[in-house]
């Protein structure tokens, strides 16, 4: 049997498992005995259901997986519903080609996205209930040669109770860290890394840890993923005008003590984030670098004088996410001796959930004077070094000694 058909059967029988014990309002209960029915085998769901029924099944079936993304592929024999759990794309089945068209229909009406347009790509965003967990679901639409492919994000409207450093898999003293930074009334924190790194996931907890104390949190972020009690988040919009330079001259404004901006990408919000951190407020935001010191050099590239740079910035995290062996079968190396392709919790894969890999900089008073005085990365790191900085490299071995993660992870992570 092909890995695609192991892929397939093993998500099938995920799907049974799943609507046999989860209980949710998200449909009346004659409709739920319809969709009780087509979901007795997620292939013959696809195969029966009508095109809203299939809708559900995929969005039902991805917060169940724990999914982040659902992909809905147009291909010559068919569509492929693909899910990324723990940043791997696996396939879940292969939906009729019939259904494509009034799938795609019933995604944009939901998301309020236009139907009569298809040669251009369009966004949406709808908020539901799955599970009996509220959700709110973003959706990209994007033409191409099959017909038009959607992307499914799906993002939990309620922060988990258990959101902190630690659960994303920072160390003690690295939260200790982390938690020192948050204390100062001004300054400049950046978490770094590509793209499905967790920085906005990174920024959320300390958005959320902020939000505890009696001041006024702001966000301007493009697009808005995560809503967080007692903060006000400000959506972008570039088509109007509003970037995050003019929002950010708005912002303060408005009186905030805090600020996060999504990301910095040119000279110009480069140079009001740097201000605004100088004139007493606490401001966060993060930039597409492979490295906490390459944060620094970023910045100067775009223009930033090093003086500003020196005066402001106060941390950069720089991290990657890898997924964690998992906690049930041990990713069949436990003392249970359980068979991976018998575990319930991951689903034969032998992984479940991630953990960041990260370093951190620390901005001291030394490491401010290289940095106004323009000394270069490598004299940067070798005095940071001395000041107790710890590269990505060392974190991530030692969560492999600690039987976090795999030595395969982690050069997936650092070196691919």
């Amino acid at each position: 049997m092909g890995q695609g058909n192991k892929n397939s059967y093993r998500f099938e029988a995920e799907f049974i498992r799943i609507l046999s014990i989860f209980e949710t309002d998200f449909i009346a209960m004659a409709y739920r005995k319809r969709m009780n029915e087509i979901m007795e085998n997620a292939q013959a769901a696809f195969d029966t259901a009508s095109a809203a029924e299939a809708v559900d099944v995929v969005l039902r079936m991805a917060a169940g997986l724990g999914a982040s993304d659902a992909h809905i592929d147009p291909r010559g024999d068919g569509v492929a519903i693909r899910y990324r759990i723990d940043g791997e794309l696996e396939l879940a089945g292969i939906m009729p080609r019939r259904l494509h068209e009034e799938a795609i229909a019933r995604l944009k009406i939901l998301s309020g996205a236009r139907t009569d347009i298809h040669a251009i790509p369009q966004d949406g965003r709808f908020a539901v209930e799955l599970s009996g967990e509220p959700y709110n679901i973003r959706v990209s639409f994007m033409p191409t040669y099959r017909g038009e492919n959607a992307v499914v994000r799906l993002l939990p409207a309620r922060a988990k109770a258990q959101d902190s450093f630690a659960s994303l898999g920072f160390t003690p003293d690295q939260v200790s860290i982390l938690d020192a930074a948050l204390s100062a009334p001004n300054g400049l924190i950046l978490v770094t890394g590509p793209t499905g790194s967790g920085k906005t996931t990174t920024l959320r907890v300390c958005l959320g840890l902020k939000a505890r104390e009696p001041l006024a949190i702001m966000t301007l972020e493009d697009p808005v993923e995560y809503e967080v009690p007692g903060v006000r988040h400000v959506h972008i919009r570039h088509a109007h005008g509003v970037t995050f330079a003019s929002g950010l001259r708005s912002a303060l404004r408005q009186d905030p003590d805090v600020i996060m901006i999504g990301e910095i990408r040119d000279n110009e919000t480069a140079k009001v984030v740097a201000h605004t951190a100088l004139t007493g407020h606490l401001v966060m935001s993060t930039l597409h670098t492979t490295s906490a010191i390459e944060a620094i050099v970023r910045l100067s590239d775009m223009g930033l004088e090093r003086y500003l740079l020196a005066s402001t910035l106060r941390l950069v995290v720089s991290q990657r996410l890898v997924r964690k062996i998992c906690g049930e079968c041990g990713g069949g190396k436990s003392d249970r001796n359980l068979a991976p392709d018998t575990c319930r919790i991951c689903r034969g894969v032998g992984f479940r959930g991630r953990s960041v890999i990260s370093e951190i900089l620390v901005v001291g008073p030394g490491l401010r004077e290289l940095i106004g005085a323009g000394a270069s990365p490598v004299v940067i790191e070798a005095a940071a070094k001395a000041d107790g900085f710890r590269p990505m490299k060392e974190d991530a071995e030692e969560k492999v000694d600690w039987g976090v993660t795999t030595n395969e992870e982690i050069r997936a992570a650092l070196y691919s």
